[in-house]
């Protein structure tokens, strides 16, 4: 089968002389590939999608390049810029933000735990008594377990990681220093001890290296001396001052205590403007009082300004109230107080016969306050006065029963929320933190800056530690020992040390001459790094990466200083701004391109977007939002 020789011809065909023609095609044409048609050309998706896979490759590709050729050096240098950064930032929000903490509380309960409705009386300044250890920056309502979790994060990861973090830089940079003034200001046994070999604070070694800068041997700068010294005791106290400085507290909340003994919320009292005495004419009830609308106050009816300010007039979620107040202001605009008119009026398009509705008022705030309720000005025509300008006609209404101002001030208390608590820092010991981390930031630059414009220009040379530091320290007191008659082997120790003291001045552990640069100007040689130096142009060239390191944690104190962080809406800026700044710290010391660096944001991201969907799947949200 499938051959065109075995296909049965006829008779007539077969005889005849001419050469057979086959019926079928050549085998050839039969099974040769067909001709394919043309091409059509590449649709945009397809583009797309080409372009993404290269972008792809060309991204991976970069990404180990960086990670097999990564240095170092340039995350020193970006951490350094970084805390900088976080100082200064920190220290500008914590010196401005107070007036708007002080201006924008939401309960009668400030961070001391007094009751007071005036919300702007209470200063976030005022250390005096114990306000310095009250938690004044505090975020919540959080449950228990995770106020104690997140305490205790607090004081193992900033408190003591921060610690060995202090105290591996402080001695690094110490033991350079002390490195370089050995070749001119040799130092005692113990001093090389502390500074070489122990590297640990202690309240024994602060105050051995005291008495070995006074009374032996000094370094070439007192400054420098005082400056260690210090510095010893910053990181020696900083698990227990950073510990002292947070805390959690039961949330209070703010009570009034009425005639019979009851603790009344403060949140359900309002403010009364006017009261229609006469309120069952217009489907009232008498001595209906006109309140101001709900959504008008915050957690509780603070006041401001001594009581001369209310919060904002708002009509969001109450119209019916807020159109009842407007329209009782404007009555009594038209036709005045304690209804002395014997004539017909107007209500709601209602016509009232006479006389007019007796309506009287508390206190009106002034103009600039609420410009549209009528009264602050009206002078009582017998008296000439001006009664409803007085901030002591001030009154609070609570199921229809009015309480004046003084009355609140005398039965309010706050009472602390069971299973409700927040946790945050001490405003006062935060700011003194941030202070002392500048110090000690500019301390350490300048001797970390002075010992390298020091050393030799073609490299560091390795600082005594470890084994070389007990060798070094070994062949001086082995020199200096016998000389003074000191016997080791024949001595106790207590006598060896009172000989090290009296005859040899505490001992002497020095460096050789070639150490240091003898020709040594700090002024020149800093001026002579920044015109020399790569890293203002590295700077430069990567100035829009460090407005975007900059830009990125705004949104944070944003979110929690207007209280919306425990919102869906505020948890996802938080997230995706936190992880922004994440990627772009790690962008820029390791990735040298800008594909590995929005591939390394990308990814932090990512995980932005994990935490939110986990956050918001837990119900967290829900549980915690504020009362």
């Amino acid at each position: 089968m499938g051959r065109i020789d075995a296909i049965p011809l006829s008779p007539s065909i077969q005889s005849a002389t001419s050469p057979i023609t086959p019926v079928f095609a050549p085998t050839e044409s039969l099974f040769s590939e067909p001709i394919t048609p043309p091409r059509k050309s590449a649709t945009g998706l397809s583009k797309a999608s080409t372009w993404i896979s290269q972008e792809w490759k060309e991204t991976l590709h970069d990404v180990r390049a960086d990670i097999r050729h990564q240095s170092w050096k340039p995350f020193y240098y970006v951490s350094y810029l970084t805390w900088w950064a976080i100082c200064m930032f920190s220290l500008t929000i914590l010196a401005s933000i107070t007036r708007f903490i002080d201006s924008s509380s939401k309960t009668a309960c400030p961070p001391d735990g007094n009751f007071n409705p005036f919300a702007d009386q209470y200063h976030t300044w005022d250390w005096e008594e114990g306000s310095f250890f009250d938690i004044t920056l505090a975020f919540g309502p959080v449950g228990f377990t995770v106020a104690k979790v997140i305490d205790i994060a607090w004081d193992v990861i900033f408190g003591r990681v921060g610690q060995a973090l202090l105290a591996g830089i402080s001695w690094h940079v110490f033991s350079q220093y002390t490195a370089t003034s050995m070749d001119k200001s040799p130092v005692t046994y113990r001093t090389f001890w502390i500074i070489f070999l122990q590297k640990e604070p202690s309240l024994l070694a602060i105050w051995q290296l005291i008495r070995d800068f006074t009374a032996y041997r000094r370094l070439n700068s007192t400054i420098a001396m005082v400056f260690m010294i210090l510095t010893l005791a910053f990181v020696l106290i900083f698990p227990t001052f950073s510990s002292a400085m947070t805390g959690y507290t039961p949330v209070p909340k703010a009570f009034v205590e009425n005639e019979v003994g009851s603790l009344i919320p403060f949140a359900d009292f309002e403010f009364a403007h006017y009261v229609v005495h006469d309120g069952d004419r217009i489907n009232l009830t008498r001595d209906a009082y006109i309140t101001r609308p709900r959504s008008s106050y915050y957690v509780d009816p603070v006041l401001f300004s001594n009581g001369l300010y209310l919060p904002p007039l708002t009509c969001s979620d109450a119209e019916d109230q807020c159109y009842l107040l407007l329209n009782v202001s404007n009555y009594v605009a038209s036709y005045g107080f304690h209804g002395t008119a014997d004539i017909a009026s107007l209500w709601r398009g209602i016509q009232l016969p006479p006389p007019v509705l007796n309506i009287s008022a508390f206190y009106i705030p002034p103009d600039g306050s609420d410009d549209n309720i009528f009264g602050r000005n009206w002078t009582d025509p017998i008296t000439r006065l001006e009664p409803f300008s007085f901030p002591k006609r001030l009154t609070f209404v609570e199921s229809n029963k009015p309480y004046i101002v003084g009355d609140i001030m005398k039965n309010g208390s706050c009472q602390p929320l069971l299973d409700q608590y927040q946790w945050g820092f001490s405003f006062a010991q935060l700011f003194l933190l941030t202070i002392l981390f500048i110090v000690w930031t500019i301390g350490i630059s300048i001797l970390w800056l002075r010992v390298h414009f020091k050393l030799p220009l073609e490299g560091h040379p390795e600082v005594p530690k470890g084994y070389k530091a007990v060798i070094i320290l070994a062949e001086a007191m082995k020199a200096e020992l016998p000389e003074a008659d000191i016997d080791v082997n024949g001595l106790p120790d207590s006598d060896v040390g009172e000989g090290v003291r009296s005859l040899l001045n505490g001992g002497s552990v020095s460096f050789n001459a070639p150490l240091a640069q003898r020709d040594f100007s700090f002024r020149r040689s800093l001026y002579v790094w920044f015109r020399t130096n790569k890293v203002r142009h590295t700077l430069w060239r990567n100035k829009l990466w460090w407005i975007a390191l900059f830009i990125a944690p705004l949104p944070i104190p944003a979110v929690v200083f207007t209280g919306s962080y425990i919102v869906p809406a505020g948890i996802f800026f938080i997230a995706v701004s936190s992880c922004a700044v994440l990627g772009l710290l790690c962008a820029l010391p390791f990735a040298s391109t800008t594909r590995s660096r929005l591939f390394l944001v990308l990814c932090w991201e990512i995980i932005a977007l994990i935490v939110f969907i986990g956050v918001c799947a837990s119900g967290v949200l829900k549980r915690h939002r504020t009362y």
